[in-house]
Order: C-alpha cells, then structure tokens, then sequence
C-alpha cells in the first residue's frame, strides 16, 4: 500500500512477468513428490518494482522443487487492487494468496472472504515476526494476515550541518527540534523539509499526531481526528514553516518525490522519512552519504514514536490447499528470501532472523530502522480509513495556508462522522 510511491522514484517500467509466462516457468521445473492435495496454487502479486515478480518467481521454482507444488503468479497494481480483487470475488476467481493492504482487512472480513490463518502457523514461526507488525492484522481474536513488505519512518540528519552549527547531537524533543531547525536554516539550505501535498501527506502529519502523544480513534475505538494532542501535532507542523520559517516555502506545494529531492540534493539538514531513501542517496548523489546518519524523529515529550507501515498476505477461502499456501508463506519467509527481497527493495525485513542477517546487522543506517520496530506504531485498521485519510490530509492543507489546527481538525471530523458509520 505505501510502496507504489517506492516504485515512482526509479522511474523504470513494470516489466514482470505475465502469468503465463511465470506458468510456463514453473512448469518446467522438476517436481518432488507432492505432499499437498493440490498440485498448484494461485498467488496475486503487487509488485513494488520490475523486480518484484522476478523475485517471487526464483522462490516459486525451489518452493516447487521441495514440495511438488506450483505457484501460478499473477499481478495487479496498488490502485486498481482493490476493485480487483472485488471483481475476482464476484467472479468466484479470487487467488489463493495475495498481498493485501491492511486497511482493507475489515471490509474483507466482514464479507466472509478470508480465512483466518492462527491454525496453520506453529507459535515458533510467527515469534519469529515482531509484535507490532502481528498486532495490527489480529482482529477479534483472529490473525488475518501475515507481514509481507515494512517500512519505519525516522529522521535523516546532517552531520556535516549538525557540526558547522556546533549542534552536539540530534534533538529529542520539540524544543530541541526548533532551536537546532533555527541554527541550520541558512541560505543554502532549510533546517527542515515537510511535505504537504499528493502521498504520504497522511503520513508526515502521523509523524506529528503520534509525536504530541495523539491517537487516530479515542477510547471507545471511534474516528476522533480532532483530539487535543492531534491539534497539538498539527498545529506544530504547521508553525515549522508559518511561524519558525525553518521549513522551504508553501509545502502544500511539495510532494514527497519533491521533499525527498530537496534532501537528497542536500538543500535540507533534517529530513522525516523511510529507508528507501539511502537508495536514492546511492543513485542520485553517493557523496551525500557519509554525512547522513539517522535517529529516531523528535517528539513533544522525548519519547520515540516512530511510524510503521506494512503491506500483508492474506489467504482467501476457498483456497484450493491452505496448508500448501501457509507452506508457500513459510518458505518465502526464510531469511534467504527475505534479505534478498529487502535488499532488492530497499525495504527492511519482517522477520528478527532476516534483520539480524549481516547485511542489515553490519549496515548502521539500515540497522537504525530494523532496530525502531519493536517499538514503532501503526495506523488503525478500521472501516473509514481512506475517509479519514482524505479528510485529514485536507485539515493538513488547511494548516500550513493558515487555518487554526482546531477549526482544521474539527472540520476535518465532521466530514468524516457525515460519511463513516461508527
């Protein structure tokens, strides 16, 4: 769900593999002797990249080496998955096993189309995944997916700028985050970029909300967007450029690809964002790279709170063999697969092994975000997310051309209770 944005910046076609062509692929593949009561299963893909498929194909072919069951893969894209996977439902078509967006799980659910999948995982295997990442696809007592594909979001910094401006080290709280922003704006560069427009606007103002201690629902479990400490996030953020001017002008005019531009050409000192940048910073300008380090994002109070956000598998029923598709989840799960994957990716990994593999272990940046997830949060899976997502990002907006948070908030939670069922 996130990474169709990660896909954008390599400016490269989607050439995967069509379906009969990773059919004829396996086909040719010697088989074992089956052990399943399905010789195949179906897998939809929503490949990040040209090299997403190619890489599921390689663990498909020695998936069916070892158990003689093939796994036919097709593919959507992240914008039309959702009506795509209506439309196979309706058809009675639907795959075996997809990736899935996690804010899809309770309208999936409700329709009766997914299998719960706590049956066919063994405690050991699932300990192998972190917490947070389980917590937030366990509903009602079930677990209705597995992690697939993870990003945490935390802050990039300059070193070479922090130094120059006689900053000893990177800020923990608001406070701190203001006073250095204000040294390290200079005329060749602001001391913090934010994006207020297109993706992930949602994202960077979650950054804030969950920085002042807010929270997307209240105690009851109901979309309250308008919460004091979400004011405080929002109002916050938009005081970096209105009232600090630490930021670059009009971010309600600043994508992501263009806020990550800016801090990858160097023109920022600070930066809140995900992993994939250092592979931007590796193609685009290497040099930049000794000089960038990476903490946790300062918070209102000092304590991290860091975002994650994951796309999952899930199981749909009617799955011809659901031990051979938990079979199929199990195996790309080795850190084999999955070091290869995030690598490719420029991701980080689902699993502690994968993260402890020395490509991550021996990498201090990358090391720095396998290291946030254990205590990083995640947005609420619950009916009306895309609401609250348009409706917020709209108060965010509203925010940085000078509208109170409140009033922004609070008009934000009207639209929202007008069009969610709660």
């Amino acid at each position: 769900m996130f990474t169709h944005v990660l896909a954008r910046w390599r400016a490269r076609l989607l050439v995967g593999a069509t379906v009969a062509a990773v059919a004829a692929a396996l086909a040719a593949v010697p088989s074992a002797t089956a052990k399943h009561s399905a010789s195949s299963i179906s897998f939809l893909d929503l490949p990040y990249d040209q090299n997403t498929i190619p890489l599921y194909t390689s663990a498909a072919k020695a998936f069916q080496v070892k158990t003689g069951v093939s796994v036919t893969i097709s593919q959507a894209t992240w914008d039309v998955a959702h009506s795509k996977f209506l439309s196979l439902l309706a058809a009675h078509r639907q795959p075996d096993v997809s990736v899935f967006g996690p804010k899809w799980l309770p309208e999936f659910i409700r329709l009766g189309v997914l299998q719960p999948l706590d049956s066919y995982f063994p405690k050991s295997f699932l300990n192998n995944f972190p917490k947070s990442l389980l917590n937030q696809v366990t509903i009602n007592g079930h677990l209705w997916a597995l992690p697939e594909a993870l990003s945490t979001r935390l802050m990039y910094y300059r070193t070479d700028l922090f130094k120059q401006a006689g900053i000893a080290a990177p800020p923990k709280t608001w406070t701190e985050f203001v006073a250095d922003a204000k040294k390290l704006t200079t005329a060749d560069h602001y001391g913090f970029c934010v994006q207020g427009q297109g993706d992930e606007t949602i994202w960077y103002y979650t950054y804030f909300l969950y920085g002042a201690g807010g929270r997307y629902t209240n105690a009851a479990g109901n979309w309250a967007v308008n919460q004091p400490a979400n004011v405080r996030g929002l109002q916050f953020e938009a005081d970096l450029t209105n009232k600090y001017k630490v930021t670059q002008p009009n971010p309600t005019g600043t994508g992501l690809d263009t806020a990550q531009e800016l801090l990858v050409k160097g023109k920022c000192a600070m930066y809140w964002g995900p992993p994939w940048i250092l592979a931007i910073m590796q193609q685009q300008n290497p040099k930049i790279l000794k000089d960038i380090a990476i903490t946790d994002y300062p918070t209102a109070s000092g304590k991290p709170a860091p975002l994650f956000i994951q796309d999952v598998f899930v199981m749909f029923k009617g799955a011809k063999d659901p031990t051979a598709v938990a079979d199929w989840l199990k195996f790309w799960s080795q850190d084999k697969y999955q070091v290869s994957f995030n690598k490719t990716e420029s991701l980080i990994p689902v699993t502690n092994t994968s993260g402890a593999a020395p490509y991550f272990k021996n990498n201090a940046r990358i090391q720095r975000f396998v290291k946030s997830i254990p205590y990083s949060i995640s947005y609420p899976v619950k009916d009306g997310w895309d609401t609250v997502n348009t409706e917020v990002a709209k108060a965010v907006q509203a925010a940085f051309l000078g509208t109170p948070a409140q009033k922004a908030l609070d008009t934000a939670q009207a639209a929202i209770e007008r069009q969610v069922k709660q």
